[in-house]
């Protein structure tokens, strides 16, 4: 064998040393790149259970505090009241007495319904029952008695009855609560469009109202002011849904909710 072949062998040993050398480095990359997007989306799929404990957790909490409230406190304000009544009856001799009472007795069925308004609220029994469609227009029926503002509320494509998965009903309904107390408190709204609209692969919910706006960016920066948005971002996460906010000073919100079926 002459010194040309040896060099020639040599030369292609080389070659096939630096081309198995590349692969290698190549495929470790990418091994490395795998193993990277595989800890992210374990990462993901551990932050998304453990919120959506947390919301669970958060509801257990809510009902808890219900029925403490119907039962503990709403029947203890119930007694006090038919023992109040049974006071008025043995004073009515007195008139600055029984108008005095009159007055208390009052105070006190306010209180009642107070109570029993505050346990509805913190858990939605028409969501569990009938289902979203009633639960929103019961909600901004409530609203709209208190407050006075417009409610425009239609739904397409879904029937009155029709009911989709409770995290997703439970989902939309506390969304709209954040977004409609956000309109009344500081968008100071008149009036409040809300819009269901079901498709065959997603649900979609418009809200929008014709507030005073707000900037964003600056709305995302302040820890305090963006908990609401961070509050639906996070309910979203957990039901893979996304959302897309529009806000002119002046000229009102556009919030779009999207959520997979």
């Amino acid at each position: 064998m002459d010194d040309l072949q040896l060099i020639f062998i040599g030369s292609f040993a080389i070659i096939i040393l630096i081309t198995f050398s590349i692969l290698f480095v190549v495929y470790y990359k990418q091994k490395q790149a795998e193993q990277k997007i595989a800890m992210q989306e374990l990462e993901a799929a551990m932050q998304r259970q453990l919120l959506e404990s947390s919301l669970e957790v958060q509801e257990v909490e809510r009902r808890r505090i219900a029925k403490d409230l119907h039962d503990e406190v709403g029947a203890m304000l119930s007694v006090t009241k038919m023992s109040f009544n049974q006071l008025l009856r043995k004073i009515n001799n007195s008139e600055e007495l029984t108008t005095h009472g009159e007055q208390t007795k009052e105070f006190l069925e306010e209180s009642i319904s107070q109570v029993r308004r505050i346990s509805r609220e913190l858990v939605p029994s028409t969501l569990e029952d009938f289902g979203l469609i009633s639960a929103l227009d019961e909600f901004i029926q409530k609203i709209h008695i208190a407050s006075g503002v417009l409610f425009i509320f239609n739904h397409e494509g879904i029937e009155d009855a029709q009911r989709f998965d409770k995290k997703v009903e439970l989902t939309v309904y506390r969304i709209a609560q954040e977004l409609v107390n956000n309109a009344l408190k500081h968008a100071e709204a008149q009036e409040i469009n809300l819009r269901l609209l079901a498709e065959t692969e997603k649900l979609s919910f418009i809200f929008t109202d014709n507030g005073k706006g707000f900037n964003l960016e600056a709305i995302k920066k302040d820890h305090k002011a963006g908990l609401g948005l961070r509050n639906i971002e996070s309910r979203l996460s957990v039901v893979n849904g996304t959302s897309n906010i529009e806000s002119v000073i002046g000229e009102g919100t556009k919030v779009k909710i999207e959520i997979p079926l």
